[in-house]
């Protein structure tokens, strides 16, 4: 799966204070319990090896509540909620305001890309792999193993599961949203849920723009960690036998001491 289309990222660019609402959305409910906000962002997808799209979405937020977008695709306001069809509908009316809306496009997002996008290809973070398997349902013969990739940067990331070296199919997957860490870095969860069988062998691909064109390959045995977990049974195993067995010859060591050594009968006088 391939998140976004950027190999750095989709650039977020945030405007606020662009145009204000009209008195009849401004009086609305008590101004102490609302904000108005907007909210602006660029996105820049490759269409080739020479050429990007460059969209803008700009939204206008009354107390905490999207009401309005303008979006460069269609060239034109759109309400999103009622509150917003006035407000929608007298932009639109305006030409030169509707005119301008239409080359912010071309002219706000490129300069930022410039600005902001050098630093967000700049930073990037390697993923940490890991596989961890999970008998989730003791009922099921399947077992369900949970690629963790987490702490990279940017967010775009392609992860697959292979199994003997072939890609898995999309039945099989599952995946968790992409959660933010707080730290510029995110994390996402892969699940396939598979029927382990002898001689399979297991592995978790991940391709990321920090990797510089490398693929991390993480692989997992069920026949290895199965060995592996007879090993610690054994070991296990062993552990208790020394702490029951331990108490009894201590036990026979001191009653045997108090005892007077037999000797054997020719030594009697």
């Amino acid at each position: 799966m391939m998140r976004s289309a950027l190999d750095f990222g989709v650039l977020l660019v945030t405007m606020a204070g662009l145009g204000g609402f009209p008195p009849q959305v401004q009086s609305v409910g008590p101004r102490e319990h609302f904000v108005h906000q907007s909210r602006g962002e660029c996105f820049f997808t490759p269409l080739n090896g020479t050429q990007l799209e460059i969209r803008l979405l700009h939204t206008w937020i009354w107390g905490q509540q999207d009401i309005v977008l303008f979006d460069s695709r269609l060239g034109e306001f759109r309400a999103v909620t009622p509150l917003g069809e006035f407000v929608a509908k007298q932009w639109n009316s305006d030409k030169a305001f509707l005119e301008r809306k239409r080359h912010e496009a071309d002219s706000f997002c490129p300069h930022n890309y410039e600005v902001d996008g050098a630093f967000a290809r700049a930073r990037s973070v390697q993923p940490q792999v890991t596989i961890i398997p999970t008998d989730y349902d003791p009922s099921s013969l399947n077992t369900l193993l949970v690629c963790s990739v987490t702490g990279f940067y940017p967010s775009e990331i392609e992860i697959k599961w292979l199994r003997n070296g072939k890609e898995e199919g999309e039945s099989k997957v599952a995946t968790t949203d992409l959660m933010r860490n707080g730290d510029w870095t995110y994390q996402i969860h892969v699940m396939l849920e598979t029927h382990l069988e002898r001689g399979d062998l297991y592995a978790c691909q991940v391709e990321h723009a920090s990797l510089n064109g490398t693929v991390i390959t993480v692989q997992w045995d069920p026949q290895s960690d199965s060995a592996r977990n007879k090993m610690w049974t054994g070991v296990v195993g062993f552990v208790l036998g020394l702490v029951f067995f331990l108490p009894g010859l201590v036990l026979f060591l001191k009653n045997k001491k108090g005892r007077g050594i037999p000797q054997p009968a020719g030594l009697i006088s």
